[in-house]
């Protein structure tokens, strides 16, 4: 039966799905019921309809969440950027902990407890982003902003709640900046990158840009204390506006005198504060000491191997990006770090067991999303250090490889600590970390 035809009833919301959306079970039906929350007994407005599931919208909520909370920001709701600014951020910990020990539970993993969260002020935290931009003359023109939610249009946004102030206080002039360009339809994306030494803009574009409009950007540059940048292909093919010789982004890590280098479009961890609480944790955790060799797997930059390397023998970095290798090496001669080492290696590859790295204590694993099932596997196989220290951004992934390296019998999950590294979402970040077995039991004899 088509969604407009059938008529709003009541439903009592069991949980969260990944998206931010309630889950609901009538009839035997599930429903992922938009703007609601566990524990509430809303009225659904059916909106799509499938054979296995169906799409609603809370029209009226009649047992209300004790963690709801009014959303401070003018475009919730409708903007994608954020799901979850209508929970309190003490129960979004909790929910985030709860999907974490679920996705654990599903694949037999021994559950431990998780540690206190890492957390910061969740607000004004976001150092990286990619603002959409769109033309849509009947909207008025250009628009800058995140996609809105389970849409691809844009919802342009005056402000940002989350994002950096730098980035927060030019955000509603970028809209006229673009209008004036000679082809302010061939501008699909504005990507952001805050340093602690500086802020910049990339502006990526599909038609060459005329002199006008590099001036144009570099007068915005000099007026709003910015980087400029323009990209006309891939990250690779950025290059400085303003001004012309530009410095080299970097951000901190104040416990182990670390500045990590960067450049605008490579990957760095979006909450600077969290980040700096997820590495100590890890080194702490892996109780790292001066005869200690370890591995560090996707290392990117350097933020895990440049901060080990201070209290280790040696720290081997890989990566299979080429351009973070090199960077990963300026920042080991920027930090005076001599006993880390780079190289660059497809740790996806199935024949990772023609490779050679040598003998390591202790390894730590930084994967994306996809996780890292072929690294794992080949760690636990050839490698077999005593701790092994999981940095995940995917519960399901997680769960996926953690089951995978325990019910081989060969490590068991001893700690679980949870990160959160993006505020108002449902993205969850974790890290755990795994005890060799064999040492386990030597250790107590």
């Amino acid at each position: 039966m088509p969604a407009n035809q059938i008529a709003p009833f009541p439903a009592v919301v069991e949980s969260l799905s990944h998206d931010g959306r309630g889950v609901a079970r009538v009839q035997g039906k599930v429903w992922f019921v938009e703007g609601a929350l566990p524990g509430e007994t809303v009225i659904v407005r059916p909106t799509k309809t499938r054979r296995s599931f169906s799409l609603g919208v809370a029209d009226k909520i009649t047992v209300q969440s004790k963690d709801r909370t009014q959303a401070p920001c003018q475009y919730f709701g409708t903007c994608g950027g954020c799901v979850l600014q209508h929970l309190e951020h003490s129960a979004q910990l909790i929910l985030k902990g709860k999907t974490l020990l679920v996705a654990l539970g599903k694949v037999g993993v021994s559950p431990v407890g998780i540690t206190n969260p890492m957390a910061a002020m969740p607000w004004g935290y976001r150092r990286k982003a990619r603002f959409g931009v769109r033309f849509v003359p009947k909207k008025g023109g250009i628009l800058v902003g995140f996609r809105e939610r389970n849409s691809k249009h844009v919802t342009p946004l005056a402000e940002c709640l989350v994002i950096d102030p730098s980035v927060n206080s030019v955000l509603p002039r970028l809209p006229s900046l673009l209008q004036g360009m000679s082809a302010p339809d061939r501008f699909p994306q504005v990507e952001v990158a805050v340093g602690d030494n500086a802020t910049a803009l990339v502006f990526q574009h599909l038609e060459p840009l005329t002199t006008e409009d590099t001036n144009r950007l570099e007068q915005f540059g000099r007026e709003n204390n910015l980087l400029v940048y323009s990209q006309s292909g891939g990250p690779d093919s950025i290059e400085a506006i303003f001004p012309r010789q530009p410095v080299l982004l970097n951000y901190t890590l104040p416990k182990f005198s670390i500045v990590v280098g960067f450049s605008p479009t490579d990957f760095i961890q979006v909450n600077r504060l969290v980040n700096q609480a997820l590495v100590e944790m890890v080194i702490d955790w892996l109780d790292i000491g001066p005869t200690d060799s370890v591995l560090d797997l996707f290392c990117g930059l350097g933020n895990f191997s440049l901060p080990t390397a201070r209290g280790a023998k040696r720290v081997l970095g890989v990566d299979e990006s080429s351009s973070l290798i090199s960077r990963a090496r300026d920042n080991a001669l920027h930090n005076q770090i001599s006993n880390a080492t780079f190289e660059r290696r497809d740790l996806f590859r199935k024949d990772l067991g023609e490779w050679d790295p040598g003998q390591f204590s202790k390894v730590i694993v930084d994967p994306p999303r996809s996780g890292a099932i072929e690294a794992l596997n080949f760690v636990s196989k050839r490698v077999k250090p005593r701790f092994l220290a999981y940095v995940s951004c995917d519960p399901a992934t997680l769960a996926r490889d953690a089951a995978c390296l325990t019910n081989a019998g060969a490590y068991r999950l001893v700690k679980l600590g949870l990160a959160d590294m993006f505020p108002h979402t449902t993205h969850v970040e974790s890290v755990a970390l795994f005890h060799r077995i064999e040492d386990t039991v030597s250790d107590t004899k």
